[in-house]
């Protein structure tokens, strides 16, 4: 996997981690036990630190970057679905951004928080715990169900058990 040093700081992996020969790892990036790290993710901490939560999944071609004297950190069993992106935000426990979803500076997703697939969350803006956020611009719309809590904490099981079947399993055939 493309794993670079930046700046001489290089990023930690726990080694309980999986992170994808086809993602990307830069610089001040801490990876926390547990994590899948999707095919074709960026994890780009060279203008400042990442930190990544156990039992967090950071899907395909997600990407994840940080401006210049900020940081962000994902907190634990969050899941960041595929084609999202995220610049300077800080992510609660339990969180969920959907598909494609957009995340600009400075958004706070407090935990059990929700965006929907495609949606384009404005700089600085404040997802209450437990609330579901959609649109473009998004907007707070409701609170989440006990049901997708549930499917949540499935989705993030299933990933638990998929990094250990990939670190056991998976086998490059060219």
């Amino acid at each position: 996997m493309p794993v670079y040093e930046f700046a001489r700081i290089k990023p930690r992996i726990a080694p309980t981690a999986f992170v994808h020969p086809e993602a990307v790892v830069i610089g001040a990036s801490a990876i926390g036990e547990r994590c899948f790290i999707g095919p074709g993710a960026v994890v780009r901490a060279d203008f400042g630190p990442i930190q990544i939560g156990d039992d967090t999944s950071i899907q395909d071609q997600a990407v994840i970057h940080v401006s210049p004297g900020c940081r962000v950190i994902v907190g634990k069993e969050v899941i960041i679905a595929h084609h999202a992106v995220l610049h300077d935000v800080l992510l609660g426990d339990r969180c969920v951004i959907g598909m494609g979803a957009l995340l600009l500076q400075h958004v706070v997703c407090e935990e059990d928080a929700f965006v929907a697939a495609g949606s384009v969350v404005l700089h600085g803006t404040r997802i209450p715990r437990g609330m579901l956020s959609a649109g473009n611009p998004a907007r707070v719309v409701k609170a989440m169900t006990q049901e997708a809590m549930a499917a949540m904490a499935s989705g993030v099981e299933q990933y638990k058990s998929l990094v250990q079947q990939y670190r056991m399993t998976m086998v490059r055939l060219d």
